[in-house]
């Protein structure tokens, strides 16, 4: 079993009984104690449950809603400004590409500005401010109704835009990514435009820190298996990772 599934099964268990213990756990999974103390200081860390004398308790309030855009910005600032730069090594002169709307896109379009005759569609309205001032960079920016709060554009006009668009890479982010549910975002709306824009892609990548790795929410908008490439930081674990690796994922 990998170290997700087990993980996903202890929040369960918690969730029936509130509270485990590491001995029930120990037993349960047939694993050392040293491996469920990882285990959960793992979903400590993701805010899921809290540590206790030889067990854990549920979280009462985890978070599995969404942050706004103006809270996500410093959150794991350095890792999103690493995926960015190993996203740019990935696009080349001449491309077309699509810029799904969040902090580490932003970052990636941050590095665009040098490369010609690009041409960018996007969703999210601080990266059409940014690169529609640069005369090698080609804009569209998908219309629909705007998140205020997540300064993106949803709805049925951006889906029907997409279906006439296709594009030679597309860099999509998440809110959450897990082996069984793929990658997942808390509203419905911004999950419907993430799919379109997933089928227009002839490259998928996703730009993905590793806080999110091993986490899920509500709405699921891509499997695993559907991304030629996960781009994400240095502290993903290598076990996480070689099981990402033998879904024929490239991970960088």
């Amino acid at each position: 079993m990998f170290a997700e599934e087990r993980q996903e099964k202890i929040l369960e268990m918690l969730k029936v009984n509130k509270r485990v213990s590491n001995t029930e756990l120990i037993k349960k999974f047939g694993v050392s104690g040293t491996t469920i103390r990882i285990d959960l200081t793992e979903l400590e860390q993701k805010g899921l449950l809290s540590r206790t004398h030889g067990g854990a308790i549920l979280k009462e309030d985890p978070v599995y809603g969404e942050d706004s855009i103006s809270s996500r910005r410093e959150k794991n600032k350095e890792e999103k400004e690493c995926i960015a730069k190993k996203a740019r090594a990935q696009i080349e002169d001449g491309d077309t590409i699509l810029l799904d709307s969040g902090t580490t896109a932003l970052d990636l379009a941050e590095l665009l500005k040098d490369i010609h005759n690009l041409t960018v569609i996007t969703n999210d309205l601080q990266i059409a401010l940014k690169l529609q001032k640069y005369s090698e960079i080609h804009l569209i920016l998908l219309g629909g109704r705007v998140r205020t709060s997540f300064e993106c554009t949803v709805g049925g006009m951006g889906i029907r835009a997409l279906e006439e668009l296709s594009v030679d890479k597309v860099f999509m982010t998440t809110n959450a990514l897990s082996l069984q549910k793929g990658a997942t975002t808390p509203n419905l709306d911004n999950a419907e435009i993430k799919r379109e824009m997933m089928k227009i892609g002839n490259q998928r990548y996703l730009l993905c820190d590793s806080s999110k790795i091993g986490t899920k929410t509500v709405c699921s908008f891509a499997k695993i298996e559907e991304f030629d490439v996960i781009i994400t930081d240095d502290k993903i674990s290598k076990e996480l990772k070689d099981s990402i690796e033998k879904l024929h994922i490239e991970v960088i």
